[in-house]
């Protein structure tokens, strides 16, 4: 009875010693099992992608900046508009700032039978005063101006009509008789003539006479 018991003790012995072995044999697995987590937060940093949406974001505001470039360019527009007033005015001062003083005479030709005196010439603004003396030494009426065609001629081909009297305004100067007076010519002096002539058709003809010639101009 005692033999048969020592073997029952044996298969004990080696179940119990299986028993403690494997907790041993496990202990490696439950070491192995703290090395897996490590590399899974490695993996999981998402910081690249938010590094791309400024990036796409920029060259949306570059064409801000372009809109605003033609308003200041639109702005000198009116500033053309001030230059003609005045070179308008500069243009209207220029006659009266270039006009001679005036100027005396004592010219004297005969022709015609006519005699004829110039004393004075007097510049304005927008006339020429002519004073002469005209003395009709014929026996027949003369008739100066017979159709509008007594002016002044200055170097630079500028012409300056007469502007007749209302109460003759042919010139008629009777035979033996003198007219004396101031003529009054249309227009300013222009700033580059010197001298002036003056013209006039006799009767009725249509040929021109000089009734004074290149009369000479002091600035």
């Amino acid at each position: 009875m005692k033999a048969k018991n020592f073997p029952q003790l044996a298969l004990l012995s080696l179940v119990c010693v299986a028993c403690v072995q494997n907790p041993l044999a496990q202990a490696p697995a439950a070491s192995s099992a703290p090395n897996t987590p490590t590399p899974t937060p490695i993996q999981t940093p998402s910081i690249s992608p938010p590094v791309q949406t400024p990036i796409a974001q920029e060259p949306a505001a570059s064409p801000a900046p372009n809109t605003p470039t033609p308003t200041p360019i639109q702005t000198q527009s009116p500033n053309p508009t001030p230059v003609p007033t005045q070179t308008s005015l500069e243009v209207a001062q220029k006659p009266t700032n270039s006009l001679p003083p005036a100027q005396t005479y004592d010219l004297r030709v005969i022709d015609n039978q006519l005699w004829r005196r110039l004393t004075k010439i007097t510049f304005g603004e927008d006339s020429i005063i002519v004073t002469m003396v005209i003395t009709n030494g014929s026996k027949e009426v003369v008739i100066l101006n017979a159709e509008n065609s007594m002016y002044l001629y200055d170097n630079d081909g500028q012409r300056y009509n007469l502007l007749p009297p209302s109460n003759n305004t042919q010139i008629m100067i009777k035979p033996g008789t003198t007219l004396k007076g101031q003529f009054v010519f249309v227009g300013w002096l222009q700033p580059k003539a010197n001298n002036l002539r003056i013209y006039s058709t006799i009767n009725d003809s249509r040929s021109f006479i000089t009734l004074f010639d290149k009369i000479p101009i002091d600035r």
